[in-house]
């Protein structure tokens, strides 16, 4: 016999862990003790990303982040080392961060840890294992491009800027060639090796001793401050504007539509998350419900804001058939108009209300997750508190607020759309689209 669905109960609140800070030498610490968490995740971040590249080294930070995973002894020794007590490497390169750590059971922690130390200050770095390391990314960088979707993400960015994010975080592939093994350990010195750092630590830490964690990685390395970094100049050319990298006769395109927006610390980011969700963010988002289940054209449609340090981009992007590809762009212009000419509703607000505050118990319930949001929290001077903040902002959100979000947020007069696909049955209707001129370009010049 069926019984009877129990009613949904009042969502728990939530409060994020408050973190412990203390300073060792030149770095800093900041852990979160979560007791019974018997799995920690500890990250070393440095502030040495893509965008601080010199441009005649470009993607050198993403190769050398690489390299490290050969350790002090090279060739690809630290996973078996890690492996005997339980860890894994965790690495990563954005375009504002160098970060780099372990996962490990808290009871080899500190063996676990020493490993990390060993291999972040101290890396073999031989001229064969960065030289197949960076073989591998160049590799890598066209099989990945073969996927039309980053295809077109990888060339937005010398669509909208000028300097370094107009060529891809991994350097593309004339620009990584010329990063020799040298140029890997001399930014290594100077930018991971000579810099302390912040040591982010969460886990059950009864017991843990955080000083003599803080001291074995930072070692004598000197404190260093986040670069200043001036924002970089508009790319030129005519705005709007769509640009289409040919790959004949595909039957599909993928369709990337951007502009600039702006750096993380001038963002509103209740607001400017929350107008992204109503257009695109959710199953019930105005792209969605329009190019997916009005028309039919997609299995999906999404946007959102990558916000960094210095600037930043917001990016609307779908798959679609190459003969509904034209009025599936001119489809999201004019939703993204018509929310910016009639706000959003109570149904909408209340969905992001939802969205952004009933899972956050689960979306920090393990220490990776924890970890993730500290290391958000030091890459961009965040407060301690900006979890709780966010979602008190989110709770305190209104219909105005929104509205007020997109005409400030949303600049689809501005868009420079790219769009991956056959150019020989495309160049016609987006040309009638009237979303601005034409450009055809083929994938294999994009960054000669």
């Amino acid at each position: 016999m069926l019984q009877t669905r129990p009613d949904l109960g009042a969502p728990t609140p939530y409060t994020f862990p408050k973190p412990r800070r203390l300073t060792v030498g030149g770095g800093t610490v900041v852990a979160i003790d979560v007791p019974g968490q018997a799995f920690a995740s500890v990250r070393l971040v440095h502030h040495a990303g893509g965008a601080t590249e010199p441009q005649e080294s470009m993607g050198v930070a993403a190769l050398t982040n690489e390299a490290l995973e050969d350790g002090f002894h090279g060739n690809s020794s630290l996973a078996p080392a890690l492996e005997r007590h339980g860890a894994e490497w965790v690495s990563r390169v954005t375009w504002d961060s160098f970060v780099t750590g372990v996962d490990a059971p808290v009871n080899r922690l500190q063996d676990a840890t020493a490993l990390l130390a060993e291999a972040v200050r101290n890396p073999a770095l031989r001229d064969e294992d960065v030289l197949r390391r960076r073989d591998q990314i160049l590799e890598r960088f066209w099989l990945d491009a073969s996927v039309p979707s980053t295809l077109a993400t990888r060339a937005v960015g010398g669509q909208l800027f000028t300097g370094r994010y107009a060529t891809p975080l991994s350097g593309a592939p004339v620009a990584l060639k010329q990063v020799t093994p040298q140029a890997v350990r001399d930014f290594h010195a100077s930018s991971i090796a000579a810099v302390a750092g912040t040591l982010v630590v969460v886990g059950d830490l009864t017991g843990v001793d955080l000083e003599a964690l803080g001291s074995a990685v930072f070692g004598d390395a000197a404190a260093a401050d986040a670069p200043d970094r001036t924002p970089p100049e508009p790319a030129g050319g005519e705005l709007p504007r769509v640009v289409v990298l040919d790959r004949p006769g595909s039957v599909q395109s993928a369709l990337l539509m951007a502009h600039r927006a702006p750096a993380r610390r001038d963002v509103d980011l209740p607001r400017a998350d929350g107008i992204s969700d109503v257009l695109g963010g959710m199953f019930t988002s105005r792209l969605n419900l329009e190019l997916r289940e009005r028309l039919g054209y997609t299995y999906g449609a999404g946007c959102r804001f990558d916000l960094r340090r210095d600037s930043g981009v917001f990016l609307i992007s779908t798959q679609v058939d190459t003969q509904t590809t034209a009025h599936s762009l001119t489809a999201s212009l004019a939703e993204t108009e018509r929310l910016r000419r009639e706000g959003v509703s109570e149904t909408e607000l209340s969905a992001v209300r939802e969205s952004n505050t009933v899972g956050l118990p689960v979306s920090y319930s393990t220490a990776r997750s924890l970890a993730g949001a500290l290391v958000e929290t030091v890459v961009h001077d965040l407060p301690e508190d900006h979890i709780d903040r966010l979602r008190a902002g989110f709770e305190a959100l209104t219909a105005d607020d929104l509205a007020g979000a997109a005409r400030e947020y949303l600049h689809p007069s501005e868009m420079v759309t790219v769009i991956a696909g056959d150019a020989a049955s495309l160049e016609g209707p987006l040309s009638e689209a009237g979303a601005g001129p034409v450009t055809v370009r083929d994938p294999e010049t994009l960054w000669s």
